[in-house]
């Protein structure tokens, strides 16, 4: 069988990230650059840095479809970057026509979280025909939602805002603009504003090696449970999977995580039959992901045709 090559592309507010990756599940090639070469006029710059990528690592008139992920509001026809806030350039953007335009061949634009989710069903051996959800806690609280085979979007394309459910008792203002977001209070910058008040003298990162024991830090791994469980309790999925920059922290309990959310599903079920999956993320993982979304959407059009 001849192999597919693809081009995933990670975008972040700092770094963005390009990888070729075939059919057979390698990265050809992989790159990082600074965000903000793509500040001025963003399509144009994107599809130059794409076509740049491509040429150099020698694959040119060889990749078949791009799929770049992005930390934005999509539509619900992924066509358009509806607001970025981490991102200048990218706010009611039609970057995938724009792409499509300029590179000429199919582009896929998507939540950089659902890349993640993909990377992760991939490399966890997880199938398609089962209900996933991702819970990626890293700066914010992402959430990817997998339901009958494709990542559910809602009616807006708005879907898996988690960490936006608002929570009783919480007058924090969110970064969003509304009041009560449950990330203010589950998310890495809930734990970094918690360390500098009770752990001022101690590097945000070895803040659980310190003092993973102080009930203050069992109660903020405690209260990521409750977004986790509210979302199992509602879609009862076969799998969920945990990730993200504060789970992968050095001596993070996931063990008290772990049991938080099986004690706050509901019981018999789903709590009874539960999986929770633990993963890590490296450089390459949204490209992977992306890339690899990119081979099952070009996978799937050559089926009906």
């Amino acid at each position: 069988m001849t192999s597919r090559y693809t081009l995933g592309a990670d975008i972040g507010g700092t770094n963005f990230r390009l990888g070729i990756v075939s059919s057979e599940g390698e990265i050809i090639s992989f790159e990082r650059k600074a965000s903000c070469v793509l500040h001025e006029n963003a399509s144009e710059s994107l599809a130059g840095e794409i076509k740049e990528h491509i040429t150099r690592n020698g694959y040119a008139e060889r990749i078949l479809a791009v799929a770049v992920g992005l930390p934005s509001l999509i539509d619900k026809s992924r066509s358009t970057v509806l607001s970025t806030p981490n991102l200048k350039g990218f706010d009611n953007l039609p970057l995938k026509k724009e792409l499509e335009k300029n590179l000429g061949i199919p582009v896929f634009i998507e939540r950089d979280v659902n890349f993640l989710l993909q990377n992760d069903m991939e490399k966890l051996g997880i199938k398609s025909e089962e209900n996933v959800l991702g819970f990626y806690v890293g700066t914010g609280f992402g959430n990817s939602v997998f339901l009958g085979g494709k990542f559910y979007t809602g009616s807006n394309g708005a879907a898996g805002e988690l960490g936006h459910i608002p929570i009783l008792g919480n007058d924090l203002k969110c970064t969003c603009g509304n009041t009560g977001c449950i990330e203010t209070v589950c998310s890495g910058k809930a734990l970094e504003a918690l360390a500098e008040k009770h752990f001022p003298h101690t590097d945000i990162k070895q803040v659980f090696k310190a003092h993973g024991n102080e009930p203050i830090l069992k109660a903020f791994v405690h209260n990521l449970a409750v977004p986790i469980a509210t979302e199992i309790n509602i879609l009862d999925p076969d799998v969920c999977i945990i990730g993200g920059g504060v789970i992968d922290m050095e001596c993070f309990p996931k063990e008290i995580l772990f049991d938080a959310v099986h004690f706050y599903a509901r019981k018999p079920y789903p709590e009874k039959s539960l999986r929770l999956l633990f993963t890590r993320h490296d450089q390459k993982s949204g490209v992977f992901g992306s890339g690899i979304f990119a081979q099952k959407q070009i996978m799937k059009r050559g089926k009906t045709k």
